[in-house]
């Protein structure tokens, strides 16, 4: 992870790290063994975390819908899990007045931002 200096804000720590293990276990299991990056600074009362991996990708067909509840953009027999991961980073984000947003190649990178008030809490 990079930073360029510390990022202090006001946020539920057991959610914020709900988000961050989310994020990074999703990024994990569909990484193809690949890094994983992932980067956080401040800026303009924001704070933003990125975290990119260099896998399968999603299809940009299933990118609008990749946050909705039991959602899964790959076949569950690949890769497992019930769809809910990223409808969950989606609640606990917004429940902190944030945004998360991902943008995906298929094939080449995924990349999830998150982005937090740094002056207020849930």
């Amino acid at each position: 992870m990079s930073a360029p200096g510390p990022v202090v804000g006001r946020w539920d720590e057991d959610k914020l790290a709900r988000v961050i293990t989310n994020l990074l276990d999703n990024a994990l299991k569909f990484g193809q063994g690949r890094p994983v990056e992932a980067t956080i600074e401040a800026c303009s009362g924001r704070v933003r975390l990125e975290i990119t991996d260099h896998g399968i990708g999603i299809a940009p067909e299933a990118l609008s819908r990749v946050f909705d509840k039991f959602t899964r953009a790959v076949s569950v027999r690949s890769y497992g899990g019930l769809g809910l991961g990223l409808h969950i980073v989606r609640r606990l984000v917004e429940a902190h007045r944030g945004s998360v947003e991902v943008a995906s190649e298929p094939g080449i990178a995924t990349t999830f931002t998150v982005e937090l008030p740094l002056d207020e809490g849930p």
